[in-house]
């Protein structure tokens, strides 16, 4: 206490009401394969240059990297990466062309099926000669995709079924007389292009690095200061040696429990994961993704977006989410918690360098409509709709959703991403996937996580306070501040601020056995805004009155 001697001018600085400040909603975390980069450390990135720097670029059967990218291009402007570890210690299919080296972008058995061919940078000339210039192509055989020029398409399961369904959506042709498809080509090479310092890239490697989604070329192991040009092949060189990755995602999940400020969760890499010897994956993705969900549900501050399986049709992703598949083929595992919401299909966005379409999982570009709805509207509205919801960057669904079948997947909360005329692709369904109907909207639950984080962060200093009236009235006004301003903005519903919410923290619900244990209740009830999913127009005929004939 102060003490007053002489008379004169004291000042003290009375403390002002504490504030709440709003947590963080916007921000996700993505965890899966990356092209390199560090491992199972938590990285924040701001864009996708940074992405790039840590992590590499768009690689094949690399979700996470396609994930990243939409986000950024739909709207998000900061997120989290977590690269996992490969307890198999998988390599990445591999093959020597003559003088040059050439490795898938990723590991995993999908690079097997790739080839490389190097070919006279201008018109063929004469058998067995070659030019100066030499062009390189990245290669897949009909057969490893299973199709051909008499058959209809073979229905196949990952890595393959990926490379079958680019190949037929960008309308490849198998190259004349021959049976392969070229995926990439990379011309204008010579044997200059070759050359570089020790443990750098040579010219050839940095294009082809900086362009290709589906190779790698490695640094030169020595100097060459007068390169080879490498020898045509007539006949693709087969990349050999992928074998499965066996990536942890729980290791890389529990990392999340020392990141701040993060509140929605990605794991895309899920959908492609390959395990050797595993004969159901479906049964495996379906068990990982409910790890995520309860790891969700035990930190109480993470939204898991889920990715389905690639080339489901709407049976099977409704057998995939409601557990009904056999243990032979599909997933027994039910998915149910109101902390993640599925959505349907995958989508195609278009790669600008390769010029073609590249099927993805739907996660990365949603999230980045979260995050574009949460900036401008606030965390309470769903990010769906023909104007939040509207995916700008996908330019194909992998599945075209009718009206009848979202009859049979709303129900069971497997958000539709859907196709509409004048709009293009949105996301249409706002559904997490509890089966009560007390957390059936993602807004709500959404709403209710930004609530509890605001107030867990910005309540610590209540922690050993004295346990008395005048701690509960600061509680109560501290709060009931944050609410009235949410409420103001159109979180809340009622047309008082007394209807939208209430906070007790008084003798009522703090009797003197809590107190002496050092508890202390405060009970908070808030009045959500619930999506206007379905819109009735209700029409009658107006019947014109009599003629009263005056």
């Amino acid at each position: 206490m102060a003490t007053y001697n002489h008379p004169g001018i004291y000042i003290q600085e009375v403390p002002s009401t504490r504030s709440i400040q709003g947590a963080s909603t916007s921000t996700p975390v993505f965890i899966g394969a990356t092209e390199f980069g560090k491992i199972e450390q938590p990285t924040m990135i701001t864009s996708w240059n940074a992405y790039q720097t840590a992590f590499g670029g768009l690689a094949w059967y690399a979700m996470v990297s396609w994930s990243v990218y939409e986000f950024f291009n739909e709207g998000g402007t900061v997120c989290w990466v977590v690269r996992c570890t490969d307890t198999a210690g998988a390599k990445a299919a591999t093959v020597t062309s003559s003088t040059l080296i050439v490795n898938a972008v990723t590991v995993g058995t999908w690079g097997n099926a790739l080839g490389v061919m190097i070919t006279n940078g201008s018109t063929a000339l004469t058998a067995g000669a070659q030019t100066p210039v030499f062009n390189v192509s990245v290669t897949v055989d009909q057969k490893q995709i299973g199709l051909s020029a008499t058959a209809a398409p073979t229905q196949l399961s990952m890595p393959n079924a990926l490379l079958q369904r680019y190949v037929l959506q960008n309308n490849l042709q198998v190259e004349a007389g021959q049976t392969y498809y070229v995926l990439e080509s990379f011309n204008g090479f010579s044997a200059n292009s070759m050359a570089g310092d020790a443990g750098n890239f040579s010219a050839l490697a940095n294009k082809i690095n900086s362009q290709s989604m589906f190779i790698r070329v490695p640094v030169n192991v020595k100097a060459i200061t007068a390169g080879v040009r490498p020898t045509n092949t007539t006949t693709p060189a087969a990349l050999k040696g992928g074998t499965s990755p066996n990536l942890n995602f729980n290791s890389a999940t529990a990392l999340l429990q020392k990141v701040q400020g993060i509140s929605l969760l990605s794991v895309p890499d899920i959908t492609t994961f390959e395990k050797s010897g595993d004969n159901n994956p479906q049964m495996t993705q379906g068990t990982l993704i409910n790890q995520e969900l309860l790891f969700c549900e035990q930190q109480h501050n993470l939204f898991y977006v889920i990715d389905p399986p690639f080339g489901l049709d709407v049976q099977g992703i409704l057998s995939f989410k409601t557990g009904q598949g056999s243990s032979a083929s599909g997933n027994p595992n039910a998915l149910s918690s109101d902390y993640g919401g599925i959505y349907y299909p995958w989508v195609y966005i278009y790669n600008p360098i390769s010029a073609s379409n590249v099927p993805i999982p739907p996660s990365g570009p949603t999230l980045g409509r979260y995050a574009y709805t949460d900036s401008n509207v606030g965390v309470w509205k769903s990010p769906a709709g023909v104007s939040d919801g509207a995916l700008l960057t996908a330019v194909l669904l992998d599945q075209s959703i009718s009206d009848a079948d979202q009859d049979q997947l709303n129900p069971e909360g497997i958000n539709a991403i859907r196709n509409f005329i004048n709009y293009g692709n949105v996301i249409w369904g706002a559904r997490t996937l509890a089966l009560n109907t007390e957390w059936t909207y993602i807004s709500i639950r959404r709403l209710f996580i930004y609530v509890e984080q605001s107030l867990k962060q910005s309540l610590q200093w209540v922690v050993f306070e004295p346990n008395d009236q005048t701690t509960w009235s600061s509680v109560t006004r501290d709060i009931s501040s944050f609410l009235t301003t949410l409420w103001q903005q159109g979180g809340l519903f009622g047309a008082t601020s007394s209807e939208a919410f209430f906070v007790t923290c008084d003798a009522s619900n703090n009797p003197p056995n809590t107190r002496a244990l050092g508890q202390m209740f405060i009970d908070i009830g808030l009045a959500p805004v619930y999506p206007a999913e379905f819109v009735i127009l209700r029409l009658t005929q107006k019947t014109a009155a009599p003629d009263s004939g005056g």
